[in-house]
C-alpha cells in the first residue's frame, strides 16, 4: 500500500533538494574549516617564528683556535690599550685611603696629575698591562669556548632562557679564574706604577723606577706569591662580573633576536629583514650586559684593587695582608662607609 502522493513528497524530500542542501552545508563546513586551518596555520607561524632559535653559535670547534686565541688577544689589547687612561684615574680613585680624596672632583684631579706630571702619566705601566694580558686573553677565550661546549652537552642543547643563561654564567665565570693566572701578576705590576707620583700626589710615596724595578722588590719582598697576592680578591671581584656579563649578554641576545624575528613576521616591517639585525643585537645585548656586570662588580673591584697594593714593607699593610680579605672589607666599611665601596 503506498503513501498518498502529497504525504510522500513531505515526508521524503526531492533528490536534487537533497544534494543542493548537502553541497551548501559542505561548502560552509570547508569553507569555515579552510578559515579555522589559515589562523591555525598562521598562528603556528608566528609561534615558530617567536621560538625560532638565535643562530648557531661559532664554537671552538668551527674555527682554527690558535687564530682565534691571536686575532681575539691583539684585539683586546687594542681596546685595554685606548682605554688605559681611564683604568689608571680608576686605580688612582680606587687606591686612595682618605675621605677627602674621595671628595674631590674627578676631573679637577685629571687636571692636576696632567698639569703636574704630563699627558704620558696616565699610560704608566700600560707596557706590564700588555704583557700579562695577551696570555690572559688568550686564557680567558679558550676557557670560555671550551665551558661552552662543556656545559652545552651536558644541558643537552636546551635553548631555553634559563639555559642559555647558565651557559654563558658558567662559562664567565671559568674564563675570569684561568685568564687571572696571566692578568694577576700583570695588575700587581701595572697598579704600582699606576698609582705612584713623583709629586707626592698620592699616598703611595714609595717610587719605582720602572717595571723591572717593581718586578725586583715583589720577588725580594714577598717572593713570587707575592706576584699572585689578590688572586682570590680578583677572582671575588672578577669571575662573578665576567659570570653576569656572559650570562646576560647570551639572555639578552636570544631574547632580543627572537623578539625582532616576531615583530618582522608580525607587522611584516617592509616585507623584509630588519638590515644588520644580528649586529644590533649584539650591540644592544654586550651594552645591557655590561651595565648588569658593572652594577654587580664595583665594590668588588676596590676591595681587589686595595688588596693588589698591600706591600708586606708597609706596617698598615702588613696587617691588612694578616687579618685578610674580609678584614679588609670591614675595614673600608667602617672608615668610609658605603661611599668607599662606591
Amino acid at each position: 500500500m503506498s503513501l498518498p502522493q502529497q504525504h510522500q513528497s513531505k515526508t521524503i524530500p526531492p533528490a536534487t533538494h537533497l544534494i543542493t542542501h548537502d553541497n551548501h552545508a559542505y561548502d560552509s563546513i570547508q569553507n569555515s574549516s579552510s578559515t579555522q586551518t589559515t589562523l591555525l596555520s598562521e598562528q603556528a607561524h608566528i609561534n615558530d617564528v617567536f621560538t625560532e632559535n638565535i643562530p648557531k653559535r661559532v664554537g671552538l670547534s668551527d674555527m682554527d683556535g690558535i687564530r682565534y686565541m691571536i686575532f681575539g688577544s691583539l684585539f683586546i689589547l687594542g681596546v685595554d690599550s685606548s682605554l688605559f687612561p681611564l683604568d689608571t684615574v680608576k686605580t688612582i680613585i680606587m687606591s686612595e685611603r682618605s675621605r677627602q680624596l674621595h671628595k674631590q672632583n674627578v676631573f679637577r684631579m685629571i687636571y692636576r696629575i696632567a698639569k703636574d706630571e704630563g699627558i704620558l702619566r696616565f699610560w704608566r705601566g700600560l707596557f706590564p698591562s700588555v704583557i700579562g694580558s695577551f696570555p690572559g686573553q688568550a686564557m680567558y677565550y679558550m676557557a670560555y669556548e671550551s665551558t661552552q661546549e662543556v656545559v652545552d652537552k651536558v644541558l643537552a642543547n636546551n635553548s631555553s632562557h634559563g639555559a642559555i643563561f647558565t651557559k654563558g654564567f658558567l662559562s664567565g665565570a671559568c674564563a675570569e679564574i684561568a685568564g687571572g693566572m696571566f692578568y694577576v701578576p700583570a695588575d700587581i705590576v701595572a697598579q704600582r706604577l699606576q698609582i705612584q707620583s713623583t709629586r707626592g700626589f698620592v699616598h703611595n710615596s714609595r717610587l719605582y723606577s720602572g717595571p723591572l724595578d717593581v718586578v725586583k722588590k715583589v720577588l725580594r719582598n714577598d717572593g713570587i706569591q707575592g706576584f699572585y697576592r689578590g688572586y682570590f680578591a680578583y677572582v671575588g671581584a672578577y669571575a662573578p662580573a665576567s659570570a653576569v656579563q656572559w650570562g646576560s649578554y647570551e639572555l639578552f641576545k636570544g631574547i632580543l633576536f627572537r623578539t625582532t624575528t616576531f615583530l618582522e613576521t608580525r607587522f611584516r616591517i617592509n616585507s623584509k629583514p630588519i638590515p644588520a639585525k644580528e649586529n644590533i643585537v649584539n650591540g644592544i645585548s654586550g651594552g645591557l650586559a655590561a651595565i648588569c656586570a658593572i652594577t654587580a662588580n664595583n665594590p668588588l673591584e676596590i676591595l681587589r684593587i686595595r688588596t693588589q697594593l698591600l706591600e708586606s714593607r708597609n706596617k698598615k699593610d702588613a696587617e691588612s695582608i694578616r687579618r685578610g680579605y674580609v678584614q679588609l672589607a670591614s675595614s673600608i666599611f667602617h672608615e668610609e662607609g658605603w661611599r668607599g665601596k662606591l
